[in-house]
C-alpha cells in the first residue's frame, strides 16, 4: 500500500508540474495568439497560402498550420488548430489527415532539449515532417475509399460560424478559458498514467518481464533500458521519455546516434496523454481516430527508417 500512495503521489506532483508549469503556459500564449488571429482573419489568409501545396498530401491550410504548430510550439499547440477545424466543420477527410499528420510529427517540446546531448533539432523536426506528410497521405486516402460522397467545407465561408472578435484582451480571455479546459480535461490522465509508470518501477515488474522475455528481446535486440523507454513513452508521453533520456545521457552517457535513432518512436504524440490531450480537446477527432492512429504508425515507420539510412 505504501508504495502505491507513494507512488500517486509522486505521478500527481509530476503531472501536477507537467501540466500547470508547461502545457498551461504554453496552451494559453498560442490559444490566445490563434483566437487573435482568427479575429483579424489572419489564419484564414495563412491557411490560403499553405492550401496548395499542402492538399498534394491531404491537408488543408489548417492542417499544415497544426503541423507548425507542433513542431515548432509543442504537443499541446495543434489543439487551437484543429479546434478551428471542428468549428468550421471541415470534412471528415482533411480532420483525419490533419489528425494522422500531428501523431506522427515529432513536438518540439520533445525536440528541442535534446540539442542540450549534441543532437540536432532541426534533423528530428524534417524527419518528423516527412512523417506527418506519409500519415496525412495515408489517411486521406483511407478516409477517401471510406467515403466517396463527402462535402468538404469550403474554407472561404467557414470563419462565418466561428464569432470572433478583434479584441486583443478578449481574444486572451478566450484563449486562457479554452487552455484552462484542456488542461482540467488532460490531467486526471497525465496522473494515472504517470502512477502506472511509477509502479512498474518501483515494484519490480520491469525487471519480471524483461528476465522472462529475455530471449525475445535477444532476438530483437532490445535492452531492459529500450523497455523502460517504450512503457514510459506510452504511458506518459514524450515529454517523460525525454526527461528519462536527459538522466541516463548524465549517468551512462548515452551517444548521440543511438538518441537520434530511437527518436523517431519517442518523439511523437502518439501516446496516451497525447491521444487524450487532442481528443479531449477537439471531440470531432474521435470518429476518425481509428484511421488517423493506422496511418501515424505507418508514418512513424518511414520516420525509423529514414533516419536509419542517415
Amino acid at each position: 500500500m505504501t508504495i502505491l500512495i507513494n507512488a500517486i503521489l509522486d505521478a500527481g506532483r509530476s503531472a501536477v508540474d507537467i501540466a500547470i508549469f508547461t502545457f498551461l503556459p504554453l496552451m494559453i500564449v498560442t490559444f490566445s495568439l490563434m483566437r487573435y488571429l482568427e479575429g483579424m482573419s489572419a489564419l484564414r489568409w495563412m491557411a490560403g497560402k499553405a492550401d496548395p501545396l499542402f492538399r498534394l498530401f491531404g491537408l488543408d491550410g489548417f492542417g499544415a498550420l497544426a503541423i507548425i504548430q507542433l513542431s515548432l510550439v509543442s504537443s499541446a499547440a495543434p489543439v487551437a488548430a484543429l479546434s478551428l477545424m471542428a468549428h468550421k466543420r471541415t470534412s471528415e477527410r482533411f480532420m483525419a489527415a490533419a489528425f494522422a499528420a500531428v501523431l506522427a510529427a515529432a513536438p518540439a517540446n520533445a525536440s528541442f532539449p535534446l540539442a542540450s546531448l549534441g543532437v540536432d533539432p532541426g534533423l528530428i523536426i524534417v524527419n518528423g515532417l516527412c512523417g506527418a506528410l506519409v500519415a496525412s497521405t495515408l489517411a486521406c486516402w483511407m478516409i477517401g475509399r471510406r467515403s466517396l460522397f463527402e462535402t468538404v467545407c469550403s474554407r472561404d465561408t467557414a470563419d462565418d460560424h466561428v464569432a470572433a472578435r478583434r479584441d486583443l484582451l478578449a481574444a486572451i480571455n478566450r484563449g486562457g478559458a479554452d487552455a484552462v479546459r484542456v488542461i482540467s480535461a488532460i490531467l486526471p490522465v497525465l496522473v494515472i498514467s504517470l502512477a502506472m509508470v511509477r509502479l512498474i518501477q518501483s515494484t519490480g515488474a520491469l525487471s519480471a518481464f524483461t528476465s522472462v522475455a529475455q530471449p525475445l528481446l535477444q532476438l530483437l535486440g532490445v535492452s531492459q533500458q529500450d523497455v523502460l523507454f517504450f512503457l514510459t513513452k506510452c504511458l506518459a508521453g514524450s515529454s517523460a521519455a525525454v526527461t528519462l533520456l536527459l538522466d541516463l545521457h548524465k549517468e551512462q552517457g548515452l551517444a548521440p546516434e543511438k538518441i537520434i535513432h530511437g527518436s523517431a518512436f519517442l518523439l511523437n504524440p502518439l501516446d496516451v496523454p497525447g491521444l487524450s490531450i487532442l481528443i479531449a480537446s477537439v471531440p470531432a477527432l474521435r470518429p476518425v481516430a481509428g484511421v488517423a492512429v493506422v496511418s501515424a504508425l505507418a508514418g512513424i515507420v518511414v520516420r525509423t527508417a529514414l533516419l536509419s539510412w542517415f
